[in-house]
């Protein structure tokens, strides 16, 4: 996690990015990360989130982080750390207040935790960066914490051109927890600069059993680097923040809900150990079908069923056990009516895997009940919805046939009238024919009478 020894009392953090090095005391951020997670737990589905002011120094690249002052945020936008007005107000007052505090030590930045959101910065998060912490060596803090694992910090800094990367930090960091110490009565908060020197907030180990971290405070004859001295913060009673308080009511309420929960996980707990007793008893009495021959399990019929245009594909898992080993099955298709068509399907049938049934109504109803030679029916149910395709109307049987009637007895007439036709043509031709030779004999007699009319030269 940090740059230097794990046992050392010194986290240094540190990117290429950024053009100073952040060293913070490992106490300071342990206390942070004991009142995340206290504030982590303190409400269901969440918790609360938290924060406040980071105090230190900054001299020549170097940043150091050497106590904190936590800021009473009063929630009135909910669980999440979002600033109300009046916190705007505190937060202005404790900025004033540690800006030249004991020690040398002064607002070098601030913290603050996301139990819903991933390390990052939100706008509502760069608003408070911007407005409160302006300097371009002050950092913001981001912890998240969790249930099981260890919390995850990353650090947030204003780069060369004064940008800021909040989509999420450059490095992240898991943060291990101390030798266990006893908790105090509530959050840090803050404390006039004028008075005793700053807390040590490290609590006295307690007899509990937990993760024991071997944590070398830095000695204190070693001169500090660059002038900048990393003290440990003392001791000081702190009240509880708002967020945190509740009522003996809801505390029994809370109570009795753990232990609801505990007895019910009892009670799974139990029924899953003693499962082999009594699990195949209920499911031979819900499900007597579903068992196999010789005790062991058939497979599902895979009962579907596919329309095209209006032609309904009804199929089924022809590998299945059930079937392969089955006698004969009925196939019972309700199609919009009251009753349902039932079918025999023999051996040969239900090898097919599959029946075509043209349907008539927008639902099918198909149940296939497959009868095995040496065990119970297997009964399986689907549906089918769908809108019927475009159809003409069915045409009745007497109109086709008169309609096929006429039609052959128009062609026989129109055949007739045909024949008559030609025999008119022929006839019609024959006349001009008898004309045309009438003709000619008149204009051949006309020529004789007016030559025999001719004086004789």
């Amino acid at each position: 996690m940090t740059e230097s020894e794990t046992h050392s009392a010194t986290l240094t953090w540190s990117v290429p990015e950024c053009p100073f090095t952040v060293e913070s005391s490992t106490r300071v951020l342990d206390d942070i990360r004991l009142a995340v997670t206290d504030a982590f737990f303190s409400l269901p589905r969440g918790g609360a989130e938290i924060g406040g002011i980071l105090l230190g120094g900054f001299d020549r690249g170097r940043l150091v982080i050497n106590d904190y002052a936590a800021l009473d945020c009063e929630h009135a936008f909910g669980p999440s750390f979002v600033l109300s007005p009046p916190d705007e107000a505190r937060l202005t007052d404790l900025l004033s207040t540690h800006a030249n505090g004991a020690g040398g030590l002064r607002p070098v930045g601030w913290y603050h935790s996301h139990t819903r959101s991933e390390i990052l910065l939100s706008d509502a998060d760069l608003q408070i960066h911007h407005r409160f912490f302006p300097e371009p060596w002050q950092v913001a803090l981001v912890m998240k914490p969790h249930t099981f694992q260890p919390a995850r910090i990353g650090f947030f800094f204003r780069e060369a051109d004064g940008s800021v990367r909040a989509n999420a930090s450059y490095r992240e960091d898991t943060l291990e927890a101390l030798p266990i110490r006893q908790m105090p009565a509530g959050v840090p908060t803050a404390r006039p600069g004028n008075d005793h020197p700053l807390r040590d907030s490290r609590r006295t180990p307690v007899s509990a059993p937990g993760p024991v971290l071997d944590t070398a405070p830095v000695p204190p004859d070693s001169p500090p680097e660059n002038g900048l001295p990393l003290d440990e913060p003392a001791p000081a009673d702190l009240p509880a923040p708002k967020f945190m308080v509740e009522s003996a009511s809801s505390t029994r309420r809370w109570l009795a809900m753990e232990i609801a929960i505990v007895a019910i996980l009892g009670i799974i707990g139990a029924g899953y150990q003693t499962r082999q007793i009594w699990l195949p008893r209920v499911l031979a009495a819900v499900q007597p079908a579903s068992s196999g021959t010789a005790g062991q399990p058939l497979r599902a019929l895979g009962l579907n069923t596919i329309d095209s245009e209006g032609q309904l594909q009804i199929r089924w898992d022809r590998s299945s056990p059930s079937v392969r080993n089955s006698s004969d099955a009925i196939l019972e298709i309700t199609d919009g009516g009251p009753l349902p068509v039932a079918l025999q399907l023999d051996a040969a049938h239900l090898e097919t895997g599959s029946f075509t049934y043209a349907r008539t109504s927008e639902k099918v109803d198909v149940k296939l009940i497959v009868h095995q030679e040496n065990g119970p029916d297997i009964r399986e149910v689907t549906s089918f919805l769908g809108k019927l395709p475009d159809r003409k109307p069915a045409e009745d049987p007497e109109a086709q046939k008169q309609r096929d009637e006429a039609a052959k007895e128009a062609a026989k007439q129109a055949a007739q009238l045909k024949s008559d036709i030609d025999f008119q043509a022929a006839k019609t031709r024959k006349l001009e024919q008898e004309v045309q030779s009438m003709r000619r004999e008149l204009r051949l007699q006309q020529q004789r009478r007016m030559t025999n009319q001719l004086p004789y030269k």
